[in-house]
């Protein structure tokens, strides 16, 4: 531990944390960008599908939502990864806390799922909304009362609230934080252990090689004290693949999300819960389907659509954001 981070306070090692995880989100998510809409809108239209990405509309539809997804996304990589390091610090042994857990039985995967967790919560105040405007851009959700003119970030604010109140810029809450949290233990997890093993394998390697090619001071400190600079490439990968995995396996919940968001709200009609939109897309399967099997193979494809441009999606947010988040880290806040 270097003495230019001992100095820092807990408040500066918040904010340094805060900034490198607002940089790293908003450039990741300004990246793919298009690719979300793509995803958005298959997920929008369970008649048409892939069919809904080779038309017209999405084309046009590409760049929609883009600042608010690219300044919604800086505020919540920065409250998302500030509170996950602040609770990995007191629930992981660190030389800040003397070696030492808030939880002493709390093992180190639970830890970094429980910190995960709490930081995703955390953003979700600023999150849900980001996504509620987002989809509704990406999908041209209000077109038929613009009738072909561009809807703005504003308009759709105001047109929210005038439909449904407050409590629209938060539809779909729950559903959100039951596709994240799941998606952010699996990201987060995979993330450390694959950093975990790059650090075995470079301690390892120090410890195999020549005496005199090796800084005895690093090769004598303990396991959880080594961390070792991670390869551009590396870093991009494990991020990648780590994202990938959490995007594939949450993308039921992810659908559920977007059909809610998405579903116009009328006058007579309350909107719908993640349980209404469950039940009414096992329902049209159920329905249209008669043997097992087909039911089967219909209800995966229900729930997993639009999972591939998903997970691709998340591979390229992954891979841009723990590179460009552990660079701003390790600058600001030296190991």
């Amino acid at each position: 531990m270097s003495s230019q981070k001992q100095s820092l306070s807990q408040a500066q090692v918040f904010k340094y944390h805060f900034i490198a995880g607002a940089v790293g989100l908003s450039l990741s998510y300004s990246c793919m960008h298009p690719l979300d809409t793509i995803k958005t809108r298959i997920q929008a239209d369970p008649l048409n599908g892939w069919k809904s990405i080779f038309t017209r509309q999405t084309a046009q539809s590409l760049g929609k939502g883009f600042f608010v997804s690219a300044l919604g996304a800086a505020g919540q990589g920065g409250a998302r990864f500030s509170t996950y390091e602040f609770c990995k610090s007191y629930l992981l042994p660190t030389k800040d806390n003397g070696n030492t857990k808030l939880i002493p039985w709390l093992g180190n995967t639970p830890a970094t799922a429980l910190s995960a967790v709490i930081g995703d919560l955390a953003s979700s105040v600023i999150k849900v909304p980001r996504e509620v405007i987002t989809a509704k851009l990406q999908t041209d959700h209000y077109n038929n009362i613009l009738k072909g003119e561009r809807a703005t970030a504003g308009f759709v604010v105001r047109q929210t609230l005038l439909e449904e109140g407050p409590r629209g810029l938060f539809k779909g809450f729950w559903a959100i934080a039951a596709r994240d949290s799941p998606f952010m233990i699996i990201l987060l997890v995979s993330y450390e252990n694959f950093k975990a093993f790059h650090h075995r394998s470079v301690r390892d390697n120090w410890l195999s090689a020549p005496r005199k090619a090796y800084d005895p001071v690093v090769a004598n400190a303990p396991f959880e004290e080594l961390e070792a600079d991670i390869p551009t490439f590396r870093s991009i990968m494990y991020g990648g693949i780590s994202g990938f995995l959490a995007g594939y396996f949450t993308t039921p919940m992810d659908v559920l999300r977007t059909r809610m968001i998405t579903q116009r709200a009328t006058p007579n009609r309350q909107s719908a819960t993640v349980t209404d939109v469950a039940k009414s897309m096992i329902n049209r399967v159920m329905t249209q389907y008669k043997t097992p099997g087909q039911r089967a193979v219909q209800m995966s494809q229900a729930f997993f659509v639009g999972a591939i441009p998903r997970s691709f999606w998340w591979f390229g947010i992954c891979g841009i954001f723990f590179p460009t988040y552990e660079t701003l880290k390790s600058v600001m806040v030296p190991q």
